[in-house]
């Protein structure tokens, strides 16, 4: 059964009592304690939920479908589903935000007696957290501001000069901006935790950047554990880390990269080896493997939580520039929906680790990318960056959601090495789209010499990882770019998609690296839509992966390889 959730503040009356009076049609208790209720509409005839739609807008009693439309839903239903959507976002200034949460059911054909409920129980109206950012725009008006941030700066200053500056990441993700307000952080500084940016509008973007001289303003969500006192042994050769974090710990970075980073398991049980790791979210805690103090061992000690160092789900009209983002152990900029983005002049290094999920024997599916766009995209431009030791990709733009458009996208004059890909594209569901992606002029070193090469359970390393693609693609172009050397392979390419690539112009410096490797997958009715699922032995199984093929797979490697790659698949 599918679901809808609609959502409401709730003033005095508990979660159990509000279901039975619903259902019951009883006189609701009121209690001392406010709490917030999410009424969840089940999904049900299509004439019955239209009219309990369209009777809550009447009442003027917001709601919110967080649900999307699915594979086999009608015109008509997508219809009601963009009508409330649409709809309830006109109906939000005057709602308050209250704290807490609770559900309950109600079905198509009760919405009458809710409404009376709401009227004579005194209901505030719950404001669904992904209004709040649609209400702030609406309110917000041009005032092309500049304000500072510095480490020595204090939060309860205005900002607006470097002698007023800001000093905490709290203070600029809570800070309300006016379209085309600059953020500038102090060159040379830290700034501990991550960024959740604003959206600007059309020529008028909020733009995040950085003022003074030497070197970029570093932004990075991981925990300092390098002090002797943080570790303390609980075995022989075993140390422990409390720490505060909120989530997964998936990568441990030892002198800022100068010696890598330590090794993770999934278990405790599983620690064998020297700077073998494991995160225990019962315990909070980190345990390593080491013969002394790891705090003794190095002078700089990064704990990588599982968050994007920039976090700009839905958000538009952004400039990032002359950044440098770090330790992040999901994605360095990472975000659904998003369009009219600026990344240029920034650094993004050792990125990911944490685990996506877990397989059934227990295992964790890691991940990571540098910079990643993820499901809607457009109008994206990322320029003259630097990006290095990413689990997986350094840029990818990828999707496996229904009807997502991903169009106008340019990476140009990038420099990425030491990612598991330098590149990673793939888009599949009903009815997506890929227009116009240019990937040109950009330097690739190295693919699958970082750190999560030999981490991996897929070891799989490649400078154009391709995996299966069925959205509807034309005007995908490689060009002018340089790649040196990868691992595995300089091109992976699993299905049939390539006559949309139009590849020419690069250089192909392979040091005996093999140039492609092709699946001959097909390009509809695939297995699974996503990259990770592609075989079920849980490794790199070019058998299993290959048993669908529809054309002849192939290796290209050696003096001709290239020769054959450009008549195979006609790249100039």
């Amino acid at each position: 059964m599918r679901k809808f959730l609609i959502a409401f503040s709730v003033l005095f009356f508990p979660l159990a009592s509000l279901a039975q009076n619903i259902a019951g049609g009883a006189d609701l208790p009121r209690e001392s304690v406010e709490t917030r209720t999410v009424v969840r509409l089940l999904d049900g005839d299509l004439a019955k939920m239209k009219t309990a739609a369209e009777t809550l807008v009447e009442a003027d009693v917001p709601f919110v479908v967080e649900r999307v439309p699915q594979e086999g839903d009608s015109p008509e239903m997508k219809s009601l589903l963009a009508y409330i959507k649409w709809k309830n976002n006109l109906l939000t200034r005057k709602m308050e935000v209250p704290s807490g949460i609770k559900v309950v059911d109600v079905r198509p054909g009760e919405e009458a007696a809710l409404i009376k409920r709401i009227a004579s129980q005194g209901w505030k109206v719950l404001l669904p957290a992904g209004w709040i950012r649609i209400i702030e725009e609406e309110n917000r008006q041009y005032s092309g501001l500049t304000y500072y941030v510095s480490a020595d700066g204090d939060d309860a200053a205005d900002g607006l000069s470097p002698a007023t500056a800001w000093k905490t990441l709290d203070k600029v993700n809570k800070a309300i901006l006016g379209f085309g307000d600059k953020i500038l952080f102090r060159r040379g500084d830290v700034f501990r935790g991550h960024l959740e940016p604003k959206s600007g509008r059309i020529s008028d973007p909020i733009v995040y950047g950085a003022f003074g001289e030497g070197d970029k303003p570093v932004i990075e969500p991981s925990y300092d554990a390098s002090s002797p006192h943080a570790w303390k042994e609980v075995q022989k050769g075993i140390w422990c880390c409390e720490q505060p974090s909120n989530d997964e710990l998936g990568n441990i970075i030892l002198d800022h990269g100068e010696s890598g980073c330590a090794w993770k398991v999934d278990r405790r049980d599983q620690i064998s080896k020297d700077l073998h790791f494991c995160w225990v979210r019962e315990d909070n805690a980190v345990y390593m493997k080491s013969p002394v103090n790891p705090g003794e061992r190095f002078s700089s000690i990064e704990l990588a939580e599982k968050q994007h160092v920039i976090s700009q789900a839905r958000c538009h009209d952004v400039v990032y520039d002359g950044l440098w983002l770090r330790y992040g152990a999901a994605h360095g900029i990472g975000g659904s929906r998003v369009k009219r983005i600026v990344i240029r002049n920034c650094d993004v290094s050792w990125i990911g680790g944490s685990s996506l999920y877990f397989d059934n024997a227990g295992r964790g599916v890691r991940y990571g990318n540098g910079i990643e766009f993820w499901s809607r995209a457009s109008d994206i431009l990322v320029e003259n960056c630097r990006i290095w030791e990413c689990w997986d990709a350094g840029i990818t733009n990828q999707s496996n959601v229904d009807e997502v458009v991903q169009k106008n996208i340019i990476y140009r004059g990038n420099e990425i090495w030491n990612c598991e890909y330098s590149y990673e594209y793939w888009q599949q569901g009903e009815g997506a789209k890929t227009e116009n992606i240019v990937f040109e002029n950009n330097i690739c070193r190295n693919a699958g010499s970082g750190w999560g090469h030999l981490q991996r359970w897929n070891p799989n390393a490649a400078h154009l990882m391709f995996y299966d693609t069925t959205a509807d693609t034309k005007e995908f172009i490689i060009r002018g770019n340089t790649f040196t050397r990868a691992e595995d392979y300089c091109i992976r390419l699993f299905n049939a998609w390539y006559p949309s690539i139009s590849m020419h112009d690069n250089v192909w410096d392979l040091q005996g690296s093999v140039l492609c490797l092709y699946h001959g997958r097909p390009t509809s009715n695939l297995k699974h839509k996503n990259p990770d699922h592609l075989d079920t032995v849980h490794r790199d199984d070019h058998e299993e992966i290959q048993s669908e093929a529809i054309e002849k797979p192939c290796v290209l490697k050696g003096r001709n390889a290239l020769k054959k790659m450009k008549s195979l698949f006609n790249f100039d």
